[in-house]
């Protein structure tokens, strides 16, 4: 529904669904997902909408209490959608298809039989061709149109920040690599791969690396996100890599430019793991790309040190997001009483969802300056004509507007103007919707 212009009441119309599946990926997503459901709901009331999606299995307690959902998928989708259209075709008892949870008839949810895990090489490649006519929309940084591929799913580490661990609950699967061949065969010529952490299974990652290398497809752009420690430990899986693109980025998280700042994010790393591996990236051929955490405690000083740090090592292809706690992770649990914003739309990683430490216009002005130091700053480190070499002649026009829209990460006013709190507001008291979800909980 991001790129379809037909309304949704003339794609029901016309296809007379039974059942009507909705991903909600991001906690961003929950206003727009109830919306959809409730008009979903209002076109027909025997329409059976399920919920699914990352956000909806890990903090199901933002869709509570909504009448337009009759299900919420939890953990992986492949197989729960199957067994759940089968059961309502067949008229079988809900509470049989795992992996679900439904209304309770107490305005409350209750649990079906056990969550599934999938075999991950059981599970097949993707069809493609029920995106082909919205693959033009898709684009990441400079490249356009851009396919998206997994090899991988999970994360064995416990970053403060990240919800992925605790989804997969520190578990890391891989995909059969002749599946992944054939996807890789299926893709264009610009590639992400949305793997959380890339190269974390050696053994499988020199298969897969292998598997790829015998086939005669080669790609222009590949973008894979991986840590820093663990790239300054792989330079042979590196090289082994490197020839399948022509451009080949990381995206690392590398979070903080100082030991004790990735010590408070948990992140079990050291600021020479980070040099290291943006040395032999470098010295590799990659390009290096990724993103630092901005505390709202932090200090001017704090701001000083991350802008030496990025000048020091010339990092100027990273990004900025500001400390979030997202709903379904122990650190929205352990914080969620001094929160002063419970507005998902506020969950981006862009807003303040406490008063910072110093006051809020100073702390998004020097929020501002950072991001003047990327390559977003078309008239600071990177010149706007550097990107034409990237960049196909009849994709300048929408390269042009994403780069104007960009330029209010750059503006603090633009901040100010969205910010909810203000200084020397009260600490707000927990609310009953922003309380720890039992049902996650149990999960756990």
């Amino acid at each position: 529904m991001r790129f379809e212009r037909r309304r949704v009441t003339a794609i029901l119309g016309a296809f007379r669904p039974e059942v009507v599946g909705i991903a909600c990926l991001h906690i961003l997503d929950v206003p727009a997902t109830l919306e959809l459901a409730q008009q979903i709901k209002a076109f027909d009331k025997a329409i059976f909408v399920a919920v699914g999606g990352h956000a909806a299995s890990a903090y199901p307690t933002a869709l509570d209490h909504n009448v337009a959902l009759d299900a919420i998928c939890i953990g992986e989708g492949e197989n729960v959608m199957a067994s759940l259209c089968d059961a309502i075709e067949k008229r079988k008892p809900l509470d049989d298809v795992p992996s679900l949870l439904l209304p309770d008839g107490n305005d409350g949810l209750r649990a079906s039989s056990a969550n599934e895990w999938l075999n991950l090489p059981d599970v097949k490649p993707p069809d493609r061709s029920t995106v082909a006519r919205y693959q033009k929309h898709y684009c990441c940084l400079n490249y356009m149109p851009v396919w998206t591929l997994e090899t991988a799913r999970g994360c064995p580490h416990r970053c403060k920040f990240c919800s992925v661990w605790q989804f997969y609950r520190r578990t890391y699967r891989c995909h059969a690599a002749a599946n992944v061949r054939q996807d890789f065969e299926a893709a264009g010529q610009h590639v992400f791969v949305i793997d959380d952490l890339f190269w974390a299974d050696k053994e499988q990652s020199r298969d897969l690396a292998h598997a790829l290398l015998a086939s005669p497809e080669r790609k222009r752009w590949i973008l894979v996100q991986s840590r820093p420690d663990l790239v300054s430990e792989s330079a042979d899986l590196l090289e082994l890599w490197r020839p399948l693109a022509k451009n080949f980025d990381i995206f690392f998280g590398f979070e903080s430019p100082t030991g004790s700042g990735l010590n408070s994010l948990h992140k079990e790393s050291d600021i020479s793991k980070t040099v290291g591996a943006i040395k032999l990236a470098r010295k590799l051929g990659f390009g290096v790309t990724g993103n630092f955490i901005i505390d709202p405690d932090f200090s001017e000083d704090d701001f000083a040190a991350l802008w030496q740090f990025l000048d020091e090592h010339q990092l100027y292809r990273v990004g900025f997001t500001i400390l979030t706690p997202l709903p379904g992770t122990y650190y929205f649990e352990q914080t969620v009483a001094r929160l002063k914003v419970l507005d998902w739309n506020q969950y981006d990683l862009h807003h303040l969802l406490w008063t910072p430490r110093l006051p809020v216009q100073r702390f998004f002005e020097l929020y501002s300056q950072t991001w003047q130091r990327t390559v977003l700053n078309t008239a600071g480190r990177k010149k706007w004509w550097r990107w034409l070499k990237d960049v196909e002649p009849r994709h300048l026009p929408r390269l042009a507007r994403i780069l104007m829209r960009t330029k209010r990460m750059m503006d603090p006013s633009a901040y100010l103007a969205e910010t909810r709190i203000c200084d020397g507001a009260p600490e707000p008291q927990a609310t009953e919707a922003a309380q720890p979800d039992v049902v996650a909980q149990d999960r756990k």
